[in-house]
């Protein structure tokens, strides 16, 4: 038990005498410490006889981190609680006492009454003892080490260290006199001006010094939470009882408790307890707590690579919300189908299967309900069962939040844009029936996005949940998830899918700037995979790179399919685009294979479809260019060179689709001038005055691309890049067609499989002859790893599929 700590002022002066003898001058007064003090004069108190389990134990304050006052004026700090660990383990009571140190260990030497038992202090442990004092085993040993970045080599040892080599050290600490005094380091290479050491470390991390002398408490502590960027210098060897490699000690120092030589009784006790408490991990609680900086080190890179047991992927952008019932955006929807799952999903093939469903769903005569059968036994990682009414309630909320995928398509019967209640019916525990609104042939697909993810309702809000790590039942559960910074991710066992994640621990790790993605894989080797954001010029030069010179290329490129598409848009009811004759002959003039790769240098390809060449069901419909054909259906529409037809080709001059958006305008202008017929005047707008002129039908002809930047396809099937151009008329299309609104409605109505993808076929054929918009390129994804990474599977919505990912 610790009883309070007393202050005795005037045995401190008779202490100061008695500890200076020998003609030294002794100070006529003593100044007291800054705390609370009584409002009357201390005395002599006198202590009493004391059993061998209660000791009095003298200290100095304030010392700080050791001892230091708190708003009370009672004394904590390490000493103190050092001291409240070994009692407990010796099983002592104790009396803590504040007074400066002199004289202290001769009143305890003296063979005569004894003021005190013991003394803490932050002094060391002397090579010399004094007459009379022993000291405990030391329940503190530091040293002052050498750390550096965790891939020099350079430097094995201090004695290494070179003019011109920068060297970082707290000011005016035990540090600083070491780096001077011991390793001798010239006034120009030593940088002082740090408040601490975390500070000289975080020097260290920036690049802007090459070594840090600091005490070994602080160098243990960050060289053990960050391997992969700190290390000790010469850090092998034996430790002490904390783990500290003496081997790598420039200098050295040992505390112990102070007391009386021939208290073998009381000595032994303590060593037993201090012993006791290192081996709990006591006094390491208190270090971490005491004297370890609490500046926030912010680590940086791996110096070493990623561990074997994890994979590391980058990427370009932030996760900003992982509500299912949230607007899509791309990195979201791909961590929701690696965290989550639908009834139904999408393999890295491209094919539909059950997932969480036990069948396929069962479909009324005319189309407008789905019934689906649930798998037993499955559970969310909170532990919940899935039931149908977790179904339910998730679509559920997802329509009360507004979610437009799920509105869309449900029945919705007072046509407020909100999904009816019953849209949505419990048959039993493991059935559930969805009503649509209309035949949506494609409705499976749908039901393999996100807003109809089955989630906990134990687990999230009703409201918007965007911080939400509750996940579903999907191949990884989140471990944790810093925003702005990573996302980990373990293998999740109660996941139905196969294959079964083929590597348990996955953090994806986000990036503001491509530079740094690049130099995280090119030169830390501190992420595994680099997927989004990487310009595909680093990607080319990558793919080459053999630093080594062993013949083995550094990396591993993956090519995945194309999500993203250019195309032109027309204003059909404006001149001459409202003649389908001249927007055919725009077809014929446009050479898709030299803009790939004059304009893009092959990091697009040509598309010949209204839907990328991956998607279930694309089929290539577009002709070939034919200058001729070009021009005879331009000159039967009255055009000729004689008679040219001038347009204005807009496009979008703020990035937004391209960084070379201009020159891919100026090639197509030429291509098209190429027929001798069209001449091409080049218009431009940043987005937002661009989106309004289309809205307000200001543009004849506009280059524009889809899905939005940031924004996925929202599912896989023909129509997720299609409907929207021949059933709305954003954009001022004005296109209408009885033949092509006959198409889409066989098209929505057919749920015959193979009958499907005949109409689809027919649907893309006829879009060639109309042309509500030109499709020109598609844009592949891709992403490029170490060698040690295989299986990189990309499905057609431009996903990443983490189950399937390995590496050796």
């Amino acid at each position: 038990m610790k009883k309070p700590h007393r202050i005795l002022w005037p045995v401190l002066l008779m202490w100061l005498l008695v500890g200076c003898g020998k003609g030294e001058e002794v100070a006529a007064t003593a100044v007291p410490p800054t705390i609370p003090t009584p409002a009357s004069e201390p005395t002599l108190v006198a202590v009493p006889p004391r059993d061998r389990d209660f000791i009095v134990v003298a200290t100095d304050a304030p010392h700080p981190p050791y001892t230091v006052f708190d708003a009370f004026g009672v004394v904590d700090g390490f000493d103190s609680r050092v001291l409240e660990t070994i009692a407990a383990n010796a099983n002592l009571d104790y009396e803590l006492i504040v007074t400066p140190y002199e004289g202290v260990l001769a009143n305890i030497a003296s063979s005569g009454s004894r003021d005190f038992d013991a003394v803490i202090a932050n002094l060391p442990i002397p090579e010399e003892l004094p007459p009379g004092i022993v000291y405990t085993n030391p329940y503190l040993e530091v040293g002052q080490v050498l750390v550096v970045l965790a891939d020099n080599e350079t430097l094995q040892s201090y004695r290494d260290l070179q003019p011109g080599m920068l060297v970082g050290v707290a000011g005016g600490s035990q540090s600083e006199i070491t780096a001077r005094e011991v390793i001798g380091v010239a006034e120009q290479d030593l940088v002082n001006h740090y408040a601490n050491g975390v500070q000289a470390l975080q020097a260290l991390i920036d690049e802007g010094v090459t070594a840090v002398v600091v005490d070994s408490t602080i160098a243990t502590y960050y060289t053990t939470n960050f391997p992969e960027q700190l290390k000790i210098v010469g850090g092998s060897g034996t430790g002490d009882s904390r783990g500290n490699s003496r081997n790598a000690w420039i200098t050295q120092k040992a505390y112990g408790l102070a007391l009386a030589a021939d208290n073998e009784a009381l000595l032994a006790k303590l060593n037993t307890a201090i012993a006791a408490a290192q081996d709990r991990g006591d006094i390491e609680r208190e270090i971490i707590t005491w004297l370890i900086p609490r500046d926030t080190l912010v680590p940086g890179e791996s110096r070493v690579g990623t561990p074997g047991d994890e994979l590391f992927i980058g990427i370009l952008g932030e996760l900003t919300d992982m509500d299912p019932a949230a607007q899509s955006d791309l990195i979201g929807w791909e961590v929701k189908n690696n965290t989550m799952s639908g009834l139904y999903r999408f393999n890295s093939n491209n094919e539909l299967a059950p997932l969480l469903a036990a069948s396929m769903p069962v479909i009324s005569e005319d189309g407008l309900e789905y019934t689906v059968t649930l798998r037993r036994n499955l559970h969310f990682p909170d532990g919940r069962e899935l039931t149908a009414d977790d179904v339910k309630w998730a679509v559920d909320r997802a329509r009360a939040l507004g979610n437009f995928n799920v509105n869309s398509v449900l029945k919705d019967s007072d046509s407020n844009f909100y999904a009816d209640d019953d849209a949505v019916q419990v048959l039993d525990a493991a059935t559930v029936k969805f009503v649509l609104q209309e035949p949506t042939s494609h409705f499976p697909a749908l039901l393999a996005t996100p807003p109809f993810f089955p989630i906990s309702r134990d687990c999230y809000a009703e409201g918007p949940d965007p911080a939400s790590t509750c996940g579903g039942i999907g191949p990884y559960t989140i471990v944790d998830w810093v925003p702005g910074e990573r996302l980990r991710l373990r293998a999740n066992p109660e996941w139905p899918g196969r294959p079964s994640p083929a590597f348990a621990n996955i953090t994806l790790r986000f990036y503001d700037d491509a530079a740094a993605l690049r130099r995280s894989l090119a030169e830390f080797g501190s992420i595994d995979l680099v997927w989004r954001g990487l310009p595909y010029s680093d990607f080319i030069e990558l793919q080459s790179m053999d630093a080594n010179g062993d013949g083995q290329p550094d990396f591993q490129p993956w090519l995945g399919p194309a999500d993203f598409k250019s195309y032109l848009l027309f204003n059909q009811e404006a001149t001459p685009w409202d003649n389908a004759k001249v927007r055919q002959a725009a077809a014929l003039s446009i050479d898709r294979a030299r803009l790939a790769t004059e304009t893009f240098g092959g990091s697009r390809s040509p598309l010949l479809s209204p839907v990328p060449d991956a998607a279930p069901g694309a089929t290539a419909v577009l002709p070939s260019r034919d200058l001729n054909r070009a021009r005879a259906l331009l000159l039967e529409v009255g055009y000729s060179e004689a008679t040219p037809l001038t347009i204005d080709l807009w496009y979008v001059n703020d990035g937004r689709y391209s960084r070379i958006e201009e020159a891919y305008a100026a090639a197509l202008k030429s291509q098209l001038e190429e027929t001798g017929v069209f001449q091409v005047m080049l218009r431009s707008a940043a987005w937002e005055q661009f989106r309004a002129q289309l809205d307000e039908c200001g543009h004849g002809v506009s280059l524009l691309g889809w899905p939005s930047p940031g924004r996925p396809v929202d599912y896989l099937d023909v129509m997720a890049w299609t409907e929207f151009f021949v059933t709305s008329n954003s954009f001022c299309l004005n296109y209408e067609s009885r033949p092509m609104e006959e198409m889409v409605t066989a098209v929505l109505a057919e749920t015959d499989p193979t009958a499907r993808v005949a109409l689809q076929a027919q649907f893309q054929q006829l879009w060639a002859t109309e042309l509500p918009t030109l499709d020109i390129l598609q844009q592949p994804t891709y992403a490029i790893s170490l060698p040690t990474v295989n299986n990189v599977g990309i499905d057609a919505l431009g996903l990443l599929h983490y189950e399937i990912l390995t590496k050796r």
